[in-house]
């Protein structure tokens, strides 16, 4: 039995983190699917999230994509959270004010200390706005779940 897993889908379909997790509640984060190293969340573009010229700005979409990756991180129930050492991002389509997003992770390869992650962003026509991959590595910070 993994707790990180059933903590995760325990926040299936709530507006609000049950965990003290400000980024996520501004981010307005809702839990689609998760399973170990794999998890699913949604997103709607808000107007804080652009950029002038009206689309979702680069930097939250990374952050995004970073965040799936560390909840992906989390699933695997090891005892200690990983950081993010490196992270490569390809834009690919705009995402605009309004519209429903998807953004997956996905672990590739999960060693002893260093993880290996993918992760995209889809908009809800399954249309690719942006992927990434990253290495985490392993941290001396005892997680609480």
């Amino acid at each position: 039995m993994n707790k990180r897993i059933d903590f995760l889908r325990s926040q299936i379909d709530k507006e609000q983190w049950q965990y003290d997790y400000p980024l996520m509640d501004w981010l307005r984060a809702r839990v689609v699917a998760v399973d170990e190293g794999y998890v699913k969340m949604q997103f709607t573009v808000e107007k804080y999230m652009l950029n002038p010229i009206g689309i979702m700005h680069g930097g939250i979409m990374a952050t995004v994509l970073d965040e799936v990756m560390g909840a992906a991180s989390f699933t695997l129930g090891r005892p200690n959270g990983f950081a993010t050492v490196n992270m490569n991002v390809d834009y690919l389509n705009p995402a605009k004010l309004g519209e429903t997003i998807f953004a997956i992770g996905k672990i590739v390869r999960a060693g002893k200390t260093i993880l290996h992650i993918e992760a995209s962003i889809v908009n809800a026509n399954d249309k690719l706005l942006a992927k990434a991959t990253s290495n985490m590595i392993v941290t001396a910070v005892q997680l609480p779940i």
